[in-house]
């Protein structure tokens, strides 16, 4: 079954549209939560890597990523279903995200789930780093093509003298830097001299994925 998820946008400075990030879109009424959320962590996988495949075709002609966030029991999934591991194999655009919660992140390769995940071939990214959860050890493994600062501590330091800094540190271990809570151009000056990546739901906000040809006009 084919659901209604929602996607943030993450564009290059210029404006570029280079990756979208999959939340979930329908809401139950009653409970106020996202309906995919009601489903066991298998059949949640399942659904939305069935509802990527759907649109396969435009990620591919148009170069794009889907990310895709997962926790621990997700990673488990992934780690353990043949099945799962043969679609991702044919979706060679989609990334996994850790969540900013997964455990032990900072054993890095030394952690049996993720090295499992990229002896699989699955491309990593490192979600909400400055959260305090995903620290720099993880970071330091070298084990993500990206990583993505949490919004707040982005807020809370992007004036500081010394974030061009920190970027460059961060740098050194991927050059892949997502940026998410922009507010200003002025702040969108300062990460273009720190060589950001990407910045998300900057110039475009939330769209639904059944809207997806209208994301990049």
């Amino acid at each position: 079954m084919i659901h209604n998820y929602n996607c943030v946008p993450i564009h290059t400075l210029n404006g570029e549209l280079i990756a979208l990030d999959l939340t979930p879109g329908e809401m139950d009424i009653d409970s106020g939560t996202p309906l995919v959320d009601q489903l066991d962590p298998e059949t949640l996988l399942l659904n939305q890597l069935l509802t990527i495949e759907h649109y396969a075709d435009y990620f591919q002609q148009h170069g794009l990523l889907c990310c895709l966030t997962i926790n621990f029991q997700l990673a488990k999934v992934v780690s353990q279903s043949a099945f799962i591991q043969q679609i991702l194999s044919h979706l060679p655009f989609i990334r996994l995200k850790l969540s900013e919660d997964f455990p032990n992140l900072h054993d890095g390769p030394n952690n049996p789930l993720l090295r499992t995940l990229i002896e699989q071939l699955n491309i990593l990214w490192l979600d909400d780093l400055g959260a305090g959860d995903a620290n720099l050890n993880a970071l330091q493994s070298k084990m993500f093509e990206a990583v993505k600062l949490d919004r707040q501590f982005f807020l809370d330091n992007v004036t500081k003298p010394w974030f061009s800094i920190l970027i460059a540190n961060i740098r050194q271990y991927t050059n892949r830097v997502i940026v998410e809570g922009v507010q200003s151009e002025i702040q969108l000056g300062k990460l273009a001299e720190s060589k950001i990546w990407g910045v998300q739901g900057y110039f475009l906000p939330m769209v639904a994925l059944k809207e997806l040809g209208k994301a990049d006009q």
